[in-house]
């Protein structure tokens, strides 16, 4: 092998994927400085800020237990209506009791472009983290009707569903507890695991300007819930 293929393969080899993938940098703590909302569950009930949508719910010992409500037909939403935001960070510590995964929404109250008003969301699973703008892919007014529907979708919008999610690999434990942290900041999301970067999503819905609501969707039994803190620049 010619001695400038072989340094070029070598430093292929050792370099970050990210350096070739263009990966964003992760966005910093740093930059949020205002609590929004707060809540570490030390009541005996859900406070006057949470929302309890289609679903129960359990607070006790410090821990909000998040239960979809048998025959209910929908997962069980906490939401946490606040002030308007942009960028955002929300960090929320759960464990894994039951449920398949949770979806940690970011939501504009009323807003009629986009389906009950989803803006974008981070689907954490124990074996994957998904980073979704539904605004302009999944929960598209046209898109989730026709899904609803069950009608095929265009090539084109295929291609829009893929352009707005991004996947990522994790290895979660059952019963264990882990820091999620969501970062927003213009069209790019980030989702960290215990202070790790697992992945980022750049796309335009993200961007939206005034989300005003933040939710922790808990399908079937059960996901447990602490330690929620919102903050923004």
């Amino acid at each position: 092998m010619p001695y400038q293929r072989f340094l070029l393969t070598l430093v292929c080899l050792l370099a970050p994927l990210s350096a070739f993938a263009g990966a964003p940098e992760a966005i910093s703590g740093d930059d949020y400085h205002k609590t929004l909302a707060s809540d570490d569950f030390s009541e005996s009930k859900l406070g006057k800020q949470w929302r309890l949508y289609k679903g129960s719910s359990v607070v006790k010992d410090g821990v909000l237990q998040g239960i979809e409500l048998e025959g209910g037909g929908h997962a069980a939403v906490h939401q946490l209506k606040t002030e308007p935001y942009s960028d955002v960070e929300l960090t929320v510590d759960l464990k894994f009791a039951g449920s398949p995964s949770t979806n940690l929404t970011f939501n504009q109250h009323k807003f009629k472009g986009s389906h009950a008003g989803h803006l974008c969301r981070v689907v954490v699973s124990p074996t994957k983290v998904t980073l979704r703008d539904g605004k302009t892919g999944v929960f598209n007014n046209e898109i989730f009707k026709k899904r609803q529907a069950k009608e095929k979708l265009t090539e084109e919008e295929q291609a829009l569903l893929k352009r707005t999610q991004a996947v990522f690999p994790v290895k979660l434990e059952k019963g264990k507890w882990y820091t999620v942290t969501v970062r927003i900041k213009g069209d790019l999301m980030q989702a960290f695991i215990d202070g790790k970067l697992i992945g980022s999503l750049r796309s335009p819905g993200i961007a939206h300007p005034t989300k005003d609501m933040i939710g922790l969707v808990t399908p079937k039994q059960s996901i447990y819930y602490d330690n929620v803190k919102v903050r923004v620049p």
